[in-house]
């Protein structure tokens, strides 16, 4: 957490660590939302269900709009 600034002590829980974390990283999307395994089950079964069956060899990211990921 000190390499991205976030301030912490050393007896603070591992859950509220772990909610620093994920907020850091949200606030890094266009959505500021948390992406969960929730999400990314979403998108994989939308891939796996017939609702896309003539989309092939494509990447679905699932980030709430990283910047860095975007193309340059």
């Amino acid at each position: 957490l000190a390499k991205y600034n976030i301030p912490y002590t050393d007896d603070e829980a591992t859950d509220s660590l772990t909610t620093k974390l994920s907020r850091f990283y949200a606030d890094r999307t266009l959505t500021k939302n948390p992406i969960t395994p929730a999400d990314q089950a979403e998108a994989y079964f939308l891939l796996v269900t017939n609702r896309l069956s003539k989309t092939t060899g494509q990447v679905i990211t699932v980030d709430g709009g990283l910047h860095e990921a975007f193309l340059r």
